[in-house]
């Protein structure tokens, strides 16, 4: 794969190229940044914690991908942190974001992301981070950590001190959504092949009840666009589903 000297400001499905922010060589066909690199580059200039997070998170991440393929593990984390940009100018929260994987999904400890960053960036993080039981195989315990994740949200609701961790926890899972739709429109029902838990009904119920609190607690808010957008990404990979509610 040839390699250009920058990232293309266009893309086309056949084009190649090496994206500066990932540090991996890239195609137009793959999932991609560009629309977000910009205003990411802009931002970290602008306040150094976001740009220190930047750095220790794909540090951090650095020999990971998203599971099943050979996109960087970063790219998720940039995702993330553009939809909470977009819900919210604080950049501590911003912070968290590219940061909301590293204590769930590497080497770094709670104390090592306080002493970097602080005890409300690394609260924050914690707050959107998974017990994975690290001693029993993924799959058996999955849906206990999808509904401890719920509950845990779910406790959240008519708390407006829990806005912080609400913006990271919608952010992380409609970039997650954003990419199951993307994948899906190319494999089909082969997606689900790749996950620890491989019913597609499962992820339907565990996203299915996340956005129903996403609902519940930003109705009528200005975030609720971002809900919404979550719900479009839903219907595609997912259809209808009947949600319990909160």
């Amino acid at each position: 794969m040839k390699m250009s000297p920058e990232c293309p400001a266009v893309l086309r499905s056949s084009e190649n190229y090496f994206c500066r922010m990932l540090q991996a060589e890239r195609a137009g066909k793959d999932e991609e940044i560009c629309s977000i690199c910009p205003e990411l580059r802009r931002r970290s200039a602008d306040f150094p914690c976001l740009d220190r997070a930047l750095k220790f998170a794909a540090k951090a991440h650095r020999t990971q991908t998203r599971k099943g393929t050979d996109i960087p593990y970063l790219i998720h984390l940039i995702r993330t942190w553009d939809y909470v940009r977009r819900m919210t100018e604080d950049p501590e929260e911003q912070a968290a974001a590219l940061l909301h994987d590293v204590l769930e999904d590497t080497t770094v400890t709670f104390d090592q992301l306080r002493q970097a960053f602080g005890g409300r960036i690394a609260g924050l993080v914690a707050g959107e981070s998974e017990c994975k039981r690290k001693d029993c195989p993924a799959g058996e315990t999955w849906r206990i950590r999808k509904q401890e994740t719920i509950d845990r949200l779910r406790a959240r609701l008519g708390n407006e001190g829990e806005r912080p961790a609400m913006h990271i926890a919608l952010g992380d899972k409609l970039a997650n959504l954003y990419s199951m739709a993307y994948e899906y429109r190319d494999t089909g029902e082969r997606l689900w092949e790749k996950f620890n838990q491989k019913e597609k009904s499962m992820h339907a119920w565990y996203y299915g009840e996340m956005g129903t609190v996403f609902s519940d607690y930003f109705q009528g808010a200005r975030e609720y666009g971002m809900v919404e957008e979550y719900q479009v990404y839903y219907r595609e990979v997912f259809g209808h589903y009947e949600i319990s509610g909160s």
